[in-house]
Order: C-alpha cells, then sequence, then structure tokens
C-alpha cells in the first residue's frame, strides 16, 4: 500500500497491518518531534529582548539552510 508523508510529502510504501504510518523515515519522525518541543520550549521561556534577537537568529538560519542549500545530505552509498 502506498501512502504520503506528511512531513516531506514524498510517497512511500506502508505494508503496516495495524495503525498506518505517517512518515516515510526517522528524520520526517524526528523532524515532526523535536519541531513539537522546541515549540513548547519556547513557549515557556521568558527571554531577554537581547536573547530574543539571538533566537531569532538562529531560526533564521534553520529557516535559510532549508531553502538556500547549506546543508548537503551526504551521499548514500
Amino acid at each position: 500500500m502506498s501512502a504520503i508523508c506528511h512531513i516531506c510529502g514524498n510517497e512511500f510504501s506502508d505494508s503496516s497491518f495495524y495503525k498506518p504510518r505517517s512518515y516515510c523515515s526517522d528524520n520526517c519522525r524526528n523532524y515532526y518531534k523535536y519541531k513539537n518541543a522546541l515549540e513548547r520550549c519556547l513557549i515557556n521561556l521568558n527571554p531577554t529582548i537581547e536573547a530574543k534577537k539571538i533566537i531569532r537568529g538562529d531560526m533564521f538560519r534553520l529557516c535559510n539552510s532549508l531553502s538556500n542549500g547549506t546543508i548537503v545530505p551526504e551521499a548514500k552509498q
């Protein structure tokens, strides 16, 4: 049976007899898990104005790594 990953949108084979898989790989599942954990942490922070600037910069760099290709996945052998 074919399914679509909820994170990356790629199609993958799902042969599960019980609960259907939602993610095509550990990377997609981990992205979802860690994104939710980061959101919870950010909500509970009480950063100073300077700390908010640093956090925004970190998030900006993370977003740019997705769009401009600064992170290159290792070649599969």
